[in-house]
């Protein structure tokens, strides 16, 4: 892999220490859980990139990541007790402090304790997510996006953890809406779900945008695009694009959501996808609007995967899914038997890529690019995300013609 001829695709699959992709994904500051799932007191087991963590919460609100294992002898330290903003080691009770220094070893008559230090990394609290920087190198400035930071309501919804790689959601086009997405559209009468779109592919000082249009149409037809006619893809693992709110009681209010995906490898076959969307309301309507949303996705939550199994082992189909179900939840699961459904990249056949795959061609140049300037020594794109948001940002500099 020393060349740009060398290195392939499928090169990229493997996300662990020392890898091409590894190294590349540990140059970013990255999500790695969702703020509510980390109540204080709790230390838990992270796994990220191919390599596990702790992370605990401390009693004064922060959040820590450290190494999995206790440098003494090796248990995890996600078993021990979070003690104000340290973490002590339930095997012999070795306490450290949140930068990780050992502070205490009980049953040491000579303790060396200012010998001993766990790794710990950098992390920060943002849109409702835990996020950490798990380079070798020093930390890189925090990247806030800028719609997520407007008046409104922020909501992350639950998790989602596919077992695929995570190129099988990057290569997701916006092709896919009315065919994976067909019976929620049919489901809930929504006829805008059901139209032919295509997109148009430019490079930016971020990433890349697609503007997108209806097959066949001069702009465009029955609201079928409306906000979303642009989205974005904000380098390494960022999708920013918009869509009408699918919050049940408001899915008439024509409310649309900035959602924000962080797509980020658990290991070489798994992928977390952190998703937070920002909705332009505020007061008590927003309180209704976050509640709504929690408590629909969080009990939906529940059962998705299990549904999603089924489907895929063809005791279902997804025409078959429940009235009932949130639009929310059922995209979910017609995303998941999709991309889990595609298999590993190393494992598939030659692909037939067509005229409309210009969004995946355009990205897995990039990555491929900037791999590849990774692993001969040379510098890697900085990339830059404009002070205003992308929803005005792009209406002004990507309008890609007529």
């Amino acid at each position: 892999m020393d060349g740009p001829e060398k290195l392939q695709l499928a090169d990229l699959e493997q996300v662990g220490p020392g890898t091409p992709a590894g190294r590349y994904f540990r140059k970013f500051w990255q999500p790695i859980m969702r703020a509510r799932d980390l109540p204080p007191g709790r230390p838990k087991p992270v796994e990220m990139l191919g390599e596990k963590f702790t992370i605990y919460r401390g009693e004064g609100g922060s959040a820590y990541v450290t190494a999995y294992r206790c440098p003494h002898r090796g248990t995890p330290l996600s078993l021990g007790w979070v003690e104000g903003d340290s973490l002590r080691c339930r095997y012999h009770g070795w306490r450290f402090e949140g930068d990780g220094q050992c502070v205490e070893q009980p049953n040491e008559d000579r303790p060396f304790c200012d010998r001993i230090q766990v790794r710990t990394y950098p992390s920060k609290e943002y849109a409702g997510l835990i996020f950490a920087y798990l380079g070798d190198d020093p930390a890189p400035p925090f990247r806030t996006i800028p719609d997520l930071d407007q008046p409104g309501v922020i909501v992350a919804d639950p998790v989602e953890m596919l077992p695929c790689n995570y190129w099988n959601k990057f290569d997701n086009d916006h092709g896919h809406i009315p065919w994976v997405h067909r019976a929620t559209g049919l489901r809930t009468g929504r006829d805008d779900i059901l139209v032919l779109r295509q997109e148009v592919m430019q490079k930016t000082e971020f990433g890349m945008v697609s503007k997108r249009h209806v097959k066949g149409a001069k702009g465009d037809v029955g609201g079928a695009l409306g906000a979303g006619k642009l989205s974005y893809f904000i380098m390494p693992n960022i999708r920013l694009f918009f869509g009408r709110t699918r919050a049940k009681g408001f899915e008439d209010s024509g409310l649309w959501d900035t959602k924000v995906v962080w797509m980020v490898p658990v290991h070489d076959q798994k992928f977390e996808a952190f998703d937070v969307t920002h909705t332009p309301i505020e007061g008590k309507e927003a309180e209704a609007y976050a509640e709504a949303r929690y408590s629909q996705q969080e009990a939906e939550a529940e059962f998705r995967w299990d549904l999603a199994a089924k489907i895929l082992d063809g005791e279902m189909s997804l025409d078959e899914l429940p009235d009932y179900m949130g639009a929310y939840t059922s995209f979910a699961i017609e995303d998941y038997v999709t991309q889990v459904g595609m298999g590993p990249l190393a494992e598939r056949s030659k692909e037939n890529l067509a005229a409309t795959d210009t969004k995946l061609a355009m990205l897995r140049r990039l990555w491929l690019d900037e791999v590849t300037a990774l692993l001969d020594g040379r510098p890697t794109t900085d990339w830059k995300l404009p002070d205003e948001p992308l929803s005005e940002y792009g209406v002004k500099h990507y309008q890609f013609g007529s």
